[in-house]
């Protein structure tokens, strides 16, 4: 379902010691490529999907045998 996604910790002194967060990472940021975006945003979709699929059938079984009376 979910995969480990790997996280960085930037420490506060280390921070504060740069100036700058990508200088406290020890390397400098620079605009991501077209190809990064790409999966990133590729990424963000199919996850989004599968969350919705997911709510779907969660929404489906709880309401499965439900039968809403209508209130005149």
């Amino acid at each position: 379902m979910e995969q480990n996604r790997q996280v960085r910790v930037v420490k506060r002194d280390q921070q504060g010691r740069a100036g700058n967060p990508a200088q406290a990472l020890g390397g400098t940021v620079g605009a991501p490529t077209e190809r990064e975006v790409k999966a990133v945003i590729t990424g963000w979709v199919r996850e989004h999907r599968e969350r919705s699929e997911e709510q779907r059938h969660m929404l489906a079984a709880v309401f499965g045998g439900v039968r809403l009376q209508p209130t005149v």
